[in-house]
């Protein structure tokens, strides 16, 4: 029966109003014998209708009645349910492209109409279908569940959460209408290079890949409601071509292909799976004869439904692909494929000519009714057995407790958790400490992990490069990169020099901060492989998608709110023809999330760098930038100190320079130099990222060495700073003391120190940053020592030693940063030494490692 345009518009408006139209007393009357209605439905069927049931086709438009001039031209009328009536389709299928996906209570409102215009021409209802695998390929956007795609369900090692992950998208999209998700993808992942396939694939492991694969058909059916199509069968993972664009061949054995490609598939059947997806791919150990997987009848026929004994529906992959196209004609292709044994074919080119080839050779005695007749009978089965029969339409007015719940959202947000690996950590870098930075990201698609960075208290500059940078965009986040505490870059594919990024652009980005000597995280947000083609890294995390889960579970590894768990589900091979392993498969490093890190330094920056004994501003911020430190404690600071400092505010300039929260504490206070002219202070400083809560100057003994005669009495110049790190308190101490060799001066100082810090609670965390003219070993420093961790001998340990340059002699100068109990010292370490014309300062830095547990 053929619709008049008014009529499939009619019923279409009905559908979407939510009013039951055709095709319910049916239903109903099936409902105790589906057997029954699967015959009777076959019987009365004409040979068209019939035939109709065989295509899945898309249809442009937003809703069932929408013209759009592209059907027109298509298919020879203008809106999404002529389409349907006018070719009996068995199926549709939903794209972005199509404007088929728009919003929630859009998909459904279009899927009853469709539904109504479906049961009108043949009183069957439409399958409707979309590629729904998550991750690199998702159709129906947010506010529908995001999850994490394949690889990343792979890093994981979890069939529960492959299963829930299932099960909620089966609820949302069966909620819109979709009833068939085109995933999930059960390739087997062999081949780094796999141009199509990669992070769609859960693993390179067959076994891993079985599991989680019947896991997922479980979730989609069982507890989803919906039809799961396993693909791409015989096994698209071992290519390095692209079947969207040529003919891939698998090489593989009978013995490789039973033992790598297989068992994902059979998993899948004994879970159940209702619908598998053909590959267009030649596998000469299964059907020498050169044709794609697609029209061949051995590996359809032989292998799918005789050897795995596999009764469900088999559907094409795209006819419009190249890899199915290439050695027969459009008008041949859909006939060879029914020949082979399939059930259901996708989106040929020229749907008319496709329709019309089918029906020809069945009336011209090609292909038997009989055998269009198995084919009917396996979908209209499908779809009663999936509940389409009895319940056609969606309620439109229960999406919102099914679609995107706070749940669903949740249960998203844990697999991402789960999924993210920690490549390398070479630089001890993660986790970073939770104290404000200012973050570059750049590369692919920034703008979701610069927004959770953000969220963390962050100060982000984002740079999107995409997948082919340009060199003017490549320029311009290196200099940013020059402006910033930390880079994170995410590429994409970028290993991909043949289709993807053909000037391996991305390779150059990651490569050339990489060269800047500053914090870089390289972060591959699609395939893991993109690693091997940097310059080792030495921070490397991989996410398999950037969704927003999986780029906020990226900012809570970042950040140490969670530990890195997930393990590589693919070896990464070097980039290289040695045939070498850059990572394993498992392999995956991690922290424990409950140590909170910071990085405490302490220097003094002597004004006399360089010979004119004129404090270089720039030089010295540069310097202090090049700590990376959390908190750095400053001594001999001068402040409006005449020419030496061009009666700057030192500590203050530097702060700006460095986006840092300043505090400054004089010991010495001298009269102005000129009238007018600012107070001449010396003493110390503290720079921190966190904000300071409170900041005191307490006075300890102290000889003046403006006095000629000096005599030991209390002065200002012990900064005291408080900050708040993860809910707790932390006090940071910063002393420049000079002893003059004095042991029983030292012995004061020292008490003056404990008595200062034992004024602070017990529960409080406290580090003490600064210098002593005197050797580590003396005695009178022995308490000092006891009631704190001493970062100075740890830093003994490494190159260079503990003492600044230049070290007159070893009682010199000790500078130190030590903690007090609740902090641990991780490791300590003294710069390498730099030329003096090129110095910030006579002396040398101390950088300490410090955490402690929450």
């Amino acid at each position: 029966m053929e619709l008049t345009r008014r009529q499939t518009l009619g019923l279409a408006a009905a559908a979407v109003a939510g009013t039951t139209v055709a095709g319910t007393s049916a239903a109903t009357a099936a409902a105790a014998h589906p057997d029954r209605w699967v015959r009777d439905t076959l019987r009365r069927m004409t040979l068209e209708q019939k035939i109709g049931q065989l295509f899945v086709c898309y249809a442009y438009g937003p809703t069932a009645a929408t013209a759009d001039a592209r059907n027109t031209s298509l298919y020879g009328v203008a809106t999404p349910a002529e389409v349907v009536a006018k070719y009996h389709l068995g199926g549709v299928i939903y794209f972005t492209w199509t404007d088929s996906v728009r919003d929630p209570a859009q998909i459904a409102g279009l899927s009853n109409g469709l539904q109504a215009a479906a049961l009108a021409s043949t009183g069957v209802p439409l399958q409707i279908g979309t590629d729904q695998e998550y991750g690199s390929v998702v159709r129906v956007g947010p506010p529908a569940t995001q999850f994490p795609g394949g690889m990343a369900l792979g890093a994981t090692r979890s069939p529960a959460f492959a299963r829930s992950a299932g099960a909620i998208a089966g609820r949302e999209l069966k909620a819109l209408g979709i009833t068939t998700d085109f995933a999930p993808d059960a390739d087997v992942n062999v081949n780094p290079l796999n141009p199509v396939i990669g992070v769609r694939s859960v693993s390179s492991d067959p076994a891993l890949v079985a599991q989680l694969v019947s896991a997922q058909v479980k979730g989609y059916q069982r507890d989803g409601g919906m039809v799961s199509t396993a693909k791409h069968f015989p096994g698209h993972g071992d290519t390095a071509t692209d079947s969207h664009t040529g003919i891939p061949v698998i090489d593989h054995t009978r013995e490789e292909w039973t033992r790598i490609d297989l068992p994902p598939f059979q998993a899948a059947i004994r879970a159940g799976i209702r619908s598998i997806m053909t590959a267009h791919i030649v596998v000469p150990a299964l059907d020498p004869s050169g044709d794609p997987a697609t029209l061949s009848r051995p590996i359809l026929t032989g292998v799918l439904r005789r050897q795995l004994r596999f009764d469900g529906v088999v559907i094409t992959d795209s006819l419009g692909m190249q890899g199915v196209r290439d050695k027969y004609g459009d008008a041949e292709i859909p006939l060879r494929a029914i020949e082979a044994g399939v059930d259901q074919l996708l989106m040929p080119v020229d749907p008319g000519l496709a329709y019309n080839s089918v029906l020809n050779a069945v009336r011209g005695g090609r292909i038997s009714e009989a055998r269009i007749d198995e084919s009917v009978t396996r979908v209209l089965k499908l779809k009663y057995d999936t509940g389409l029969v009895g319940r056609p339409y969606v309620d439109v007015s229960r999406i919102g407790k099914i679609v995107g719940t706070p749940a669903n959202y949740a249960e998203a947000q844990r697999i991402a958790d789960r999924s993210t690996t920690l490549l390398r950590n070479d630089a001890e870098l993660l986790p970073l400490s939770p104290a404000p930075r200012k973050v570059l990201v750049t590369g692919y698609s920034p703008a979701a992990l610069a927004t959770a960075l953000q969220s963390r208290g962050a100060t982000t500059v984002v740079k999107d490069t995409g997948t082919t940078p340009t060199d003017a965009k490549i320029t311009d986040a290196l200099v940013a990169a020059g402006t910033v505490d930390l880079t994170v870059v995410l590429t994409n594919k970028a290993w991909d020099t043949a289709v993807t990024d053909k000037l391996a652009k991305q390779q150059k980005l990651v490569n050339g901060l990489l060269a800047t000597g500053r914090p870089v995280i390289v972060v591959p947000v699609r395939d893991p492989y993109d690693v091997a083609y940097f310059d080792a890294p030495p921070t490397a995390l991989v996410t398999y998608g950037s969704t927003v889960v999986s780029m906020e579970a990226l900012a809570k590894v970042l950040y140490g709110e969670i530990a890195p768990a997930g393990k590589l589900p693919v070896a990464i091979p070097a980039h290289s023809e040695t045939g070498e392993t850059l990572f394993p498969f498992g392999h995956g490093l991690t922290f424990d999330p409950r140590d909170t890190r910071l990085t405490v330094a302490s220097y003094n920056i002597h004004a006399g760098a360089g010979e004119d004994n004129v404090f270089d501003l720039d030089r010295t911020a540069q310097a202090l930038k090049a700590l990376d430190a959390d908190i750095i404690g400053l001594q001999e600071v001068d402040v409006h100190w005449d020419k030496r400092s061009d009666w700057l505010d030192t500590i203050a300039e530097l702060a700006a320079k460095l986006g840092m929260y300043p505090a400054f504490a004089p010991i010495y206070d001298f009269d102005p130099p000129a009238a007018g002219q600012p107070r001449r202070q010396y003493g110390v400083g503290v720079l921190s990222r966190f904000p300071l809560v409170s900041v005191e100057n307490h006075a300890i003994t102290r000889l003046s060495t403006q006095d000629p005669n000096p005599v030991p009495a209390p002065a200002p110049g012990f900064l005291e700073v408080q900050v708040e790190v993860r809910g707790r308190r932390l006090h940071v101490y910063c002393t420049h003391l000079d002893y003059r060799g004095d042991p029983t001066v030292r012995r004061m100082q020292v008490a003056d120190t404990l008595g200062i810090l034992a004024q602070d609670r017990s529960s409080d965390l406290q580090i003490l940053v600064g210098d002593f003219n005197a050797e580590a070993g003396a005695p009178e420093l022995a308490g000092l020592w006891t009631r704190l961790t001493d970062s100075w001998t740890a830093a003994a340990k490494t190159t260079g030693g503990p003492f600044t340059y230049p070290a007159v002699a070893a009682n010199k100068r000790i500078d130190f940063v030590t903690v007090g109990a609740g902090l641990s010292v991780r490791s300590a370490a003294v710069p390498a030494e730099v030329p003096l014309a090129e110095a910030a300062s006579d002396h040398r830095a101390l950088i300490a490692q410090l955490s402690f547990r929450r």
